[in-house]
């Protein structure tokens, strides 16, 4: 098996693990491991099913490590690898033409929100059911983050 495949299993095993030290060593040693993605059967959260349903659309897709991370709720590691990500990679799309904007939007994730926005990802990417990440929550602190964060060069 190439040494890459074997790499990007190990990050989505290690995300799935919640073990952040190890996909901190992962991307230290590849920083285009944020690039990779990985097909899986992949669920929203029983708690915003319909609403993704609705929002985001059934399909979800293969995901990167970032995507993955959000949908799990592992936050920590979500930042981190934020952190080591490029700018223009940001706004990777999955199922239904959605970023991890769109998906930590819906599932909540302020935090996740907030450094996203700072990095610059696009705030006005269309899903495949035309919407923007604002368009996906009606909480108004998550909304303000949208208005208040300013957009990053």
């Amino acid at each position: 098996m190439p040494e890459a495949i074997n790499d990007t299993e190990s990050l989505f095993h290690a995300i799935e693990q919640g073990d952040a030290a190890t996909v901190r060593a992962l991307l230290a040693k590849d920083r285009d491991l944020t690039k990779a993605k990985r097909r899986g059967e992949y669920k929203y959260p029983k708690d915003f099913e319909l609403d993704a349903f609705k929002f985001l659309g059934a399909y979800i897709g293969s995901l990167t490590g970032l995507q993955y991370a959000v949908l799990t709720g592992h936050d920590k590691i979500a930042h981190d690898i934020i952190d080591a990500m490029f700018k223009e990679d940001l706004d990777e799309k999955c199922g239904g033409n959605n970023t991890a904007l769109h998906l930590a939007t819906l599932l909540g994730s302020r935090d996740i929100v907030k450094q996203l926005l700072e990095r610059g990802a696009d705030r006005t990417i269309k899903n495949n059911k035309n919407f923007t990440p604002i368009d996906v929550v009606d909480d108004a602190d998550m909304q303000a983050l949208f208005t208040t964060t300013p957009v990053s060069p």
